[in-house]
């Protein structure tokens, strides 16, 4: 089933020019596609054909929004769901994030810690992206509540995410679930065992 078209057009008609996505999340995208299909589809999926932007320039959501979409029809089959092609771009992201100078950055200050990483959260979306705000809240010593306020990507791509910023510490027992509230709001909630 492809991506739900009013929806993504509804999200990119909330947009304004001020909202803005760092390149390395867009060549998230451009990596994911070429990784499952190819180089000739990652390049079909950006309307310049480049299949790349310069990773710390910011670019236009609403031009995210529309190559994510057209990514997410294409790895569909590949990948069984819209809701895991939207996962893996997320997971893809926050390893480009990692691999940059702002992620080895918050690594850094998280040192081994699964939940100091995981409360770096709101300055690593502030690093990538010009919108929305995010709030956590630990609600234990391996849960936690977050809520994302003003946010145009699904819930699936930021369970992708979360994901991949505890899997390099061992965690056990992960789980990640995120809820849908209003369009542009949902929350997360993360926990794991050990």
């Amino acid at each position: 089933m492809p991506v739900d078209q009013r929806d993504l057009q509804t999200r990119i008609a909330a947009s304004t020019p001020r909202d803005t996505v760092r390149g390395l999340i867009f060549n998230a995208i451009f990596d994911t596609v070429e990784q499952h299909l190819g180089k000739a589809a990652a390049q079909a999926c950006d309307p310049t054909g480049k299949a790349h932007r310069t990773d710390f320039f910011s670019f236009p959501v609403a031009d995210f929004l529309t190559i994510i979409g057209r990514a997410v029809d294409q790895l569909e089959p590949e990948l069984g769901s819209v809701d895991r092609a939207f996962f893996e771009v997320g997971y893809r992201a926050l390893a480009n994030v990692f691999g940059s100078t702002l992620g080895a950055t918050l690594v850094a200050l998280a040192g081994r810690s699964p939940r100091a990483i995981l409360g770096q959260t709101p300055t690593a979306y502030r690093g990538t992206v010009s919108y929305g705000e995010r709030r956590i809240q630990f609600v234990g010593e391996r849960e936690a509540l977050v809520t994302f306020s003003r946010d145009f990507l699904v819930p699936p791509f930021h369970c992708g995410v979360f994901t991949a910023a505890l899997e390099p510490f061992g965690v056990k027992g992960l789980e990640v679930t995120g809820t849908q509230v209003a369009l542009l709001d949902a929350t997360y909630r993360v926990r794991w065992e050990a």
